[in-house]
């Protein structure tokens, strides 16, 4: 069913794309300012700037959303805190957040401000909402990996609004679930600073028969560009609130082009089904309701081709898979493809196209760069080519004959779409109702009110006369009113009270129209005065959390299988962090008979229709439940569903809930939760400046870092017609590597649902820097075991235990690791 409440949310990255988003139907934006954002590379906006994006948008019924939407330090807080109490002063109408502990300070200071979800906090599925719903979240923004289907299920269980991307970029890896770019780098997606390692160059190499497969291309990770607009109405029909762009580091063009395509796409459909309680809200004065036939026009298709492309996909939006969704060829602009090359004169350095595709002098191509001159067909000098045709278009170089030509800039679409912000020129206006009172002897009194229930009433300077010649009626009067000019608003209905044979000055009824909108616009723009709770207070609040204890230093494993299990429970472990449902019960079963703490360590990643891993739990007898000591969560929705399932069990929380200051431990500490692990990415610097002064906290100190998780994998190249079946798929007959341009090998897993890990080329280890982290507060020590056998597995896990509880001075042979980013703090 469709939302009442649609809402077009388009991307911001300066002030003339924020114009373009509001002049093509945009009815919110959203963007970011200098500092904590997750498109850091963007132009962003400074304060001075951020106050007139306000004031811009809201007279013109725009919402502006900041996104705030990374991790933040220890040492960040209190300017964070500064940034976000500007940010309401000004009436910012909601934030984007990724940081859980960020959020709920927030909504303890600052009750009355939206937030959102970002996508950054990987919620895919029903529990993830109603978590974050419970939290006070307004809106959620849903993982990019959800189909439709689900969203409409989510849409219909909540009463929280849900945001989805319809058009632009896709992340391959689940977003806030990726190290790829710091674990390679220093640059964390976390932290907004994303170097994009996906758009590079790979090999998938078989260890086994040590060869490389044949992948089609070069850029396995590159997914094309998410576009839905062809399916609109499936989109729509999914309940959704939202549809977001994507494209914060995108031209203005593309802006203003992507919003009018989709707005008119939007209006057309609601049009077409006679939706009258469905509205994108403000009027768009450009629509033609009477001659629309399809949602999308050809003409629209092409646009969006030619503004920019990586090729085009419907995306898991849409139900599409696998090679589908990837561009291996290419990862950047592909444009609108208009023709092939059918020869190369190489005395006159012409080149001969035959056209599928109009083509115009100005227009940019994917060769040669620049733009295109003279158009030759046959003796005549043209600007412009039909589909059909063969023209000549002046080139040096020779192209082989049938290579395909791609049309990477229009000028007539640049032309016009420029015009649209460039020009001090209102193209979407806030339609007005106003009433004209005149009578004989009074001062004439205008009322104006908008959609958002503003409302001024206004008077004359002078009263009003009988007329002695000519008297004005209503229709004089409308047209008087109606002149609003380049104003971003329209009259949509008037209502008069004029009395008979009267007259007013022409000139007057102009200046209390004038003042009348000057007085509603005022209101429109108004900073509303909000009250919050002093940064003192809240620390003072959060002090008494701050014990310093003497906590027992523990060892505890984390592992996939019985055989890596048996091993470490031989060995001075304190709790087992144990993977695999499929073999819970003897890992239950084989943990108390040696006297171990066991935990399940759930997957990052439960769908709202993947049913096994929670059918696996609530069908556990009650023995084996009783014995289980709790589990250990990676995601929101995990924490939703263990509290409302079995709420005696204790929750510890892993590293990929991207714990990163004190106020992500007391949140989880406040909601009852046991041990903590800290994210990967933190330094031994932000260690210190967290752990001391906090509870009792874990470190992955030993493992191969899962860099990234993702939907696609990249071993469907091995069939053409993969079953998705981990017993039968061919990718469980070899081991299999991605391999990168500088050589380096990071190895592929799939779990049962063919979802794809990427793990790092070294394992971390920190086995040398044990008394380093201890001195910085951590007392809990996580060794995370995937690929090594058992005889690996307990060598390792030996080491460690014998140099942190048995003081031995230890050299643990082991090749090709690093210290992950204990001594590499991100950016």
């Amino acid at each position: 069913m469709i939302n009442k409440n649609l809402e077009l949310l388009a991307p911001v990255g300066s002030f003339e794309a924020l114009k373009a988003a509001v002049q093509n139907g945009a009815n919110a934006v959203y963007l970011g300012g200098k500092d904590f954002s997750a498109r850091a590379s963007a132009n962003n906006f400074d304060r001075d700037e951020l106050i007139e994006a306000v004031k811009y948008c809201h007279i013109r019924g725009c919402r502006v959303f900041v996104t705030v939407n990374t991790l933040i330090k220890q040492t960040e807080i209190e300017d964070f805190i500064e940034y976000i109490k500007f940010l309401y002063s000004i009436s910012i109408d909601a934030l984007i957040l990724q940081d859980i502990g960020m959020a709920t300070r927030i909504h303890e200071i600052l009750p009355d401000f939206e937030l959102h979800a970002s996508t950054q906090m990987a919620a895919h599925s029903l529990n993830d909402v109603k978590y974050l719903e419970s939290l006070g979240f307004k809106r959620v923004v849903l993982a990019r990996e959800l189909n439709v289907g689900e969203i409409a299920q989510i849409c219909q269980a909540t009463d929280v609004d849900i945001e989805v991307f319809v058009h632009g970029a896709l992340c391959v890896s689940y977003s806030g679930q990726c190290l790829m770019s710091s674990v390679m780098g220093t640059r964390s997606g976390n932290r907004g600073r994303c170097a994009q390692p996906c758009r590079q160059k790979y090999k998938i190499y078989n260890e086994i028969e040590d060869t490389y497969v044949d992948t089609g291309g070069d850029y396995l990770l590159s997914p094309r560009d998410l576009n839905s607009i062809e399916h609109i109405g499936d989109v729509l029909e999914s309940g959704l609130m939202s549809l977001k762009i994507e494209g914060r580091m995108k031209r203005p063009e593309y802006v203003a082009t992507v919003v009018s395509s989709y707005r008119d796409a939007v209006l057309n459909y609601l049009e077409m089904q006679k939706n009258r309680t469905s509205s994108l809200g403000r009027r768009d004065i450009n629509i033609n309701a009477k001659s629309i036939r399809k949602p999308v026009s050809q003409e629209t298709i092409d646009n969006l081709y030619t503004i920019f492309n990586r090729k085009f996909t419907h995306g898991y939006l849409l139900g599409e898979v696998g090679s589908d969704i990837m561009n291996k060829q290419k990862p950047n602009n592909r444009g609108l493809y208009i023709g092939k090359v059918i020869g190369f004169n190489s005395k006159s350095k012409k080149l001969k196209i035959k056209l599928e595709k109009e083509l115009k002098k100005g227009d940019g191509l994917n060769i040669g760069g620049g733009q295109i001159g003279r158009i030759i067909r046959g003796k005549t000098i043209d600007t412009i080519g039909h589909p059909g045709q063969v023209v000549e278009i002046d080139y040096t170089q020779n192209i082989p004959k049938g290579t395909e030509i791609f049309k990477t800039s229009d000028k007539d679409l640049i032309d016009r779409v420029q015009k649209t912000y460039s020009e001090d020129k209102d193209y979407v206006k806030i339609p007005l109702t106003a009433k004209l009172y005149l009578s004989l002897g009074e001062y004439p009194c205008l009322e104006m009110s908008d959609p958002d229930k503003n409302h001024v009433r206004v008077y004359g300077e002078s009263r009003v006369e009988k007329a002695l010649k000519v008297s004005i009626d209503q229709e004089k009067a409308y047209k008087q009113l109606a002149k609003l000019g380049d104003t971003p608003y329209c009259l949509d209905k008037a209502d008069f009270e004029i009395g008979q044979g009267l007259s007013l000055p022409i000139s007057q009824l102009n200046n209390i129209r004038r003042a009348a909108i000057e007085e509603l616009s005022a209101m429109r723009v108004k900073i509303k005065e909000r009250n919050y709770l002093s940064l003192g207070e809240h620390k003072d609040r959060l002090s008494s959390h701050h014990e310093n204890k003497n906590y027992v230093e523990e060892i505890n494993v984390s592992c996939k299988n019985i055989e890596q299990l048996k091993v470490l429970l031989d060995l001075e472990v304190d709790r087992v962090y144990y993977r695999d449902i499929r073999t819970i019960k003897e890992a239950i079963k084989i943990s108390k008979e040696a006297g171990k703490k066991i935990y399940y360590y759930m997957p990052r990643i439960i769908r709202t229709n993947e049913k096994y891993i929670y059918s696996c739990l609530d069908q556990l007898e009650r023995d084996y439940l009783d014995q289980l000591d709790g589990f250990r969560l990676s995601n929101y929705g995990e924490i939703y569903y263990i509290r409302k399932n079995f709420a005696d069990k204790e929750i510890l929380v892993s590293s990929w809930l991207n714990i990163f200051n004190e106020r992500s431990i007391h949140f989880y500490r406040e909601n009852n939760m046991g041990l903590m692990c800290l994210s990967q990415e933190m330094s031994l610097n932000q260690i210190r400046n967290l752990a001391t002064s906090c509870h009792d906290l874990e470190y992955r100190v030993y493992g191969y870092t899962e860099m990234m998780l993702s939907e696609y994998c990249p071993m469907g190249v091995l069939t053409k017609a993969c079953k998705k079946n981990k017993r039968d798929a061919q990718c469980s007959k070899a081991d299999y590597y991605l391999e990168s341009s500088d050589n380096r090998r990071y190895r592929l897993s799939q779990d049962e649902n063919c979802r794809t890990t990427i793990y790092s080329d070294q394992r971390v280890s920190l086995i040398q820097d044990l008394d380093r982290l201890e001195d910085a507060g951590i007392s809990k020590f996580e060794l995370d075991f995937s690929f090594e056998d058992s005889l690996e597995t307990k060598k390792i896990a030996r080491a460690y235990i014998d140099r942190l509880k048995n003081s031995k001075e230890v050299d643990l042979d082991i090749r090709n690791y690093d210290t992950g980013h204990l001594y590499k703090e991100i950016d």
